[in-house]
Formats: C-alpha cells, sequence, structure tokens
C-alpha cells in the first residue's frame, strides 16, 4: 500500500484535475479514449505491484475520461442532447457528471443490442427467415413482446448486460466518487480491498472494449427509479 502523505495525495490531486481538464480542453474523442486506456494499463501494472491505492484512483479516472468521450460524440452528432441521466442532480461536478453519461451510454447499448437480438430472433420464428424490408413495419405494430425461456437466460448470461448493470450500480452508489477518494486522501469515508480494486479495474477494460462497438445514442433511457418515477412505464 502506498504510504503518500496527506498533503502529498492533495498535490498530486491538483495536478491530476489540471492535467485531466487541460486534455479534455485540446484532446478529441479518440485522444481521450486513447488516454482512458493507457490510464487502464497504468492502474493494472500499479495494481499488481501491490500499490493499490494509488491503481484505485486512475482507473476511476479512466472510466470519467471514457465519460467524456462519449458526451463530446454524442454532442457532435446530436447537439442539444441531454446526455446526462441525472444519477447526482442538475448541479453535478465534472467527476460525477461524466460517471453519469458513461454509465447511461453503457447501460442504453447494452440493452438495445440484447433486445435487437431478441426481436429479430421473435421476427425470424413467426417469418422463417429475416428480411429487412419487412421487419420495421413488424417491429412499429408489435404491440407487446415477451421473452422466451431461452432469451431470459441468455439475459442473464449477457456479458455486456453485466458489464452494464455493475457499472450502473457502481455509479449510482457513489462507489467510483468513495474510490477516487481512498486513493488521493489519508482521512477517507470509506476504504477498498484489492479485490475490489482490481475488479473495477477488470470492469474499466470490459467497458473500454464495449466502447469501441457502441454506437452514438442521442440521450440516455429511461429507468425506473433513477431518471423515471416508479410505476411510469412509458416516457411522457
Amino acid at each position: 500500500m502506498d504510504k503518500v502523505s496527506g498533503s502529498v495525495r492533495s498535490i498530486l490531486r491538483g495536478c491530476d484535475i489540471f492535467k485531466q481538464t487541460r486534455l479534455e480542453a485540446m484532446a478529441g474523442p479518440k485522444e481521450l479514449l486513447a488516454n482512458a486506456e493507457r490510464l487502464i494499463s497504468d492502474a493494472t501494472h500499479l495494481c499488481e505491484h501491490g500499490r493499490t491505492r494509488s491503481a484505485a484512483t486512475l482507473i476511476v479516472v479512466a472510466l470519467e475520461q471514457m465519460g467524456a468521450f462519449v458526451e463530446i460524440l454524442t454532442r457532435r452528432t446530436y447537439p442539444n442532447a441531454d446526455v446526462q441521466m441525472g444519477l447526482f442532480g442538475s448541479k453535478s461536478n465534472s467527476h460525477a457528471r461524466r460517471q453519469d453519461v458513461l454509465a447511461g451510454h453503457v447501460f442504453n447499448f447494452a440493452m438495445a443490442q440484447f433486445a435487437a437480438r431478441c426481436l429479430s430472433e421473435g421476427y425470424i420464428a413467426e417469418h422463417g427467415s429475416m428480411n429487412a424490408a419487412n421487419f420495421i413495419p413488424w417491429l412499429l405494430q408489435l404491440k407487446n413482446y415477451s421473452l422466451t425461456e431461452k432469451q431470459q437466460e441468455a439475459q442473464g448470461r449477457c456479458p455486456d448486460l453485466a458489464t452494464a448493470h455493475l457499472l450502473l450500480h457502481l455509479t449510482r452508489t457513489n462507489f467510483l466518487k468513495h474510490l477516487r477518494e481512498y486513493g488521493l486522501y489519508e482521512d477517507v469515508e470509506r476504504t477498498f480491498s484489492e479485490a475490489e480494486i482490481a475488479e473495477t479495474i477488470e470492469l474499466g477494460a470490459k467497458v473500454r472494449v464495449i466502447l469501441e462497438r457502441s454506437h452514438v445514442v442521442p440521450e440516455p433511457p429511461k429507468i425506473a427509479g433513477i431518471n423515471m418515477p416508479m410505476g411510469l412505464v412509458l416516457d411522457p
């Protein structure tokens, strides 16, 4: 474990914020994603050599860089998009905002991809083969769709959905906020085990892979209990 004093951690924190802000002001989405990949690699190296507290900060910064990547890329395509789910309110700081943006994007992508696969399977089961020209009209007239038993099992095993749910959970419970602080300060609200830090680094690597495949979406989904009132089925 690192033996860095609280004052030194404060200095490092200031340098970290300055570098991150400067990078985001100068870099495009491609550079942000490349920097996130470097940070994941550095965090892995530090964790493997026992410097878990330093690794804790780096992996959260890496996730926030990926959130900035999503934010910039989305607004290039959809300038008026609301890229936040609003997990931390309208006055959240940049760290919380980017965590929110990333969690919403990954969840949206994972759910959309799984739903598309299930609906395609439903169409093929009904018509015998896929017909791209008729699929959208069929989808629009579909009143309800229930997952088959096989699809429900696939949902439980889907790695992208597991990654999305875990990232959303760690974000909304302030796990990432506390993890970042654990790597920077001596007097912290909670501590973390080496296993928890290693698992978060593994999660970051999985999110990085998803961002290679995910497409830009205009805004995060409405999720019951998060940015949609409980009991509300459809968007107002």
